[in-house]
Parts: structure tokens; C-alpha cells; sequence
């Protein structure tokens, strides 16, 4: 037991040196980390869309760098988590348990990673579009002055709000994983889950009706190539396993 306990002790004391030097890695750069951060919305814009951030107390901008690293250094910091937490467990696991995680850690990661590269390149842009389209249809005379910290605020909380929902898949890999794969089950809970898609694209698309019907329909379109491909697995496998369970009773015979 205390074998165990020296190992966790000394992967919090390694997770924690590697935070440290992703903090002063990213401090180093964070007028990099800022230029990225802004880069999809504020810098593809035309020639008649000049936008810019303003701070009305001094240590705004500090403050702002310090938050903008320790929100890049957690998300790497989460990665390194799930891979240390993953090693630790391996060693007491059954093979077939043992890929049943690596293939549950997969999953997260990679919906992760694809919610990361919409949230930034698609979901943001288009949000922060629409609301400024705001300023040039009214009829008075109105001018946009985004404070640096409101925005990161307003990034960071859809951030997290998308990457929660979008674990929804991960979710749905546990449970096609724990019916077995019955297709009567997943027709019965198919509209239970179109209606946490759609409510979800309503929470997070801007407030007009054809952003959420696109995002509502890539979703269900998401959510229906999943189940596609989670049903197709299980017949290839079905279907290799039976010859062999047909040639065994044969023999017996």
C-alpha cells in the first residue's frame, strides 16, 4: 500500500513541476498566447472593421496575461492528469479492461480536441459576428469598445460550456458500450438525446434561428455517423465471431 502511495505522491510532485514550467513557458510568451487568442476574431476582418480592446485599470492587462496562462497552462495541464491517472491505473487492469480505457481516453481526447478547434474557428467567430452586426444596423449612432478582461470572460465561459456539451459523445460511448448495442434502445432514447443536441446548439449559437438550425443539424448529424459507426463495428464483430462459434459447435457434434 505504501508503494502505491509513494507513486501518487511522486506523480503530483512531477504534475506539479510540469505545471510550473508550463506557467513560466507561456509567461514567456504571452504576448503570443494573447495574438492567438484574439487572432480568429479580431484580426480576420476586412478593411472597414478595425476593433480593439480597451482596459480602464492598471493592472488590467497584467491580469489579463495571468489569467490567459493559467487557463492555457490547466488545459495542458488536464492532458498530462488523464495520461498519469491512465499509466497509474494499467498496471491492475485486465487486457480487456485495459483497452476498454485506452479506448474510453481516446474518445475524450479526441472530442476534446474537436470541440476545441470549433469553439475557437467557428462557434466564437460567428457569435462575435453577429452581435456586432448589431452596431451597424441600428439606426443611432453606436461604437463598440470591448474591454480585453469582459472579453476573455465571455471566451472562457462558452469555452467550457462547449467542451462539457460536446462530451455528450463520450457519454453516448458508455452507454452503447452498456446496452450491448440494442438498436431498441437507441431508438427509444434517440429524441431524448436530439433534445439535449438542440438545446444545446439554442445555448450556445447566436439568437438567430438559422445558426442553431445549422449547428442543431451538425450535431444530430455528429450524433447519427456515431451511432452508424458504433452499430457497424458490433456486426463486423458479430459477424467474424459466429463462424468460429458455428465451427466449434460443429465439432463438438
Amino acid at each position: 500500500m505504501s508503494k502505491y502511495i509513494l507513486e501518487i505522491k511522486n506523480r503530483i510532485i512531477l504534475l506539479s513541476i510540469t505545471w510550473f514550467f508550463i506557467i513560466c513557458i507561456s509567461y514567456l510568451y504571452k504576448e503570443t498566447l494573447l495574438f492567438l487568442f484574439v487572432e480568429s476574431e479580431i484580426f480576420i476582418t476586412n478593411e472597414f472593421k478595425v476593433y480593439y480592446f480597451i482596459f480602464t485599470d492598471v493592472i488590467e492587462v497584467f491580469s489579463v496575461y495571468m489569467q490567459l496562462i493559467l487557463f492555457f497552462s490547466l488545459q495542458i495541464l488536464l492532458t498530462y492528469i488523464i495520461y498519469h491517472v491512465f499509466i497509474f491505473l494499467s498496471p491492475g487492469l485486465f487486457i480487456v479492461e485495459y483497452l476498454y480505457l485506452n479506448r474510453i481516453v481516446k474518445t475524450v481526447l479526441t472530442i476534446w480536441g474537436f470541440s476545441i478547434i470549433i469553439s475557437k474557428y467557428i462557434l466564437i467567430p460567428t457569435m462575435w459576428d453577429f452581435f456586432i452586426t448589431f452596431q451597424n444596423a441600428s439606426y443611432l449612432n453606436l461604437h463598440f469598445e470591448a474591454k480585453l478582461s469582459e472579453y476573455l470572460n465571455f471566451y472562457i465561459k462558452f469555452y467550457y460550456i462547449f467542451i462539457i456539451y460536446c462530451q455528450i459523445f463520450t457519454v453516448l460511448f458508455f452507454f452503447f458500450n452498456y446496452i450491448n448495442v440494442n438498436s431498441l434502445l437507441i431508438r427509444k432514447f434517440r429524441k431524448l438525446y436530439y433534445y439535449f443536441l438542440v438545446l444545446f446548439s439554442t445555448l450556445v449559437s447566436p439568437p438567430e434561428i438559422v445558426s442553431q438550425v445549422f449547428v442543431s443539424f451538425t450535431l444530430i448529424f455528429c450524433y447519427e455517423m456515431f451511432v452508424f459507426g458504433v452499430l457497424f463495428k458490433y456486426t463486423c464483430n458479430f459477424l467474424t465471431r459466429q463462424p468460429i462459434e458455428t465451427n466449434k459447435n460443429t465439432a463438438s457434434k
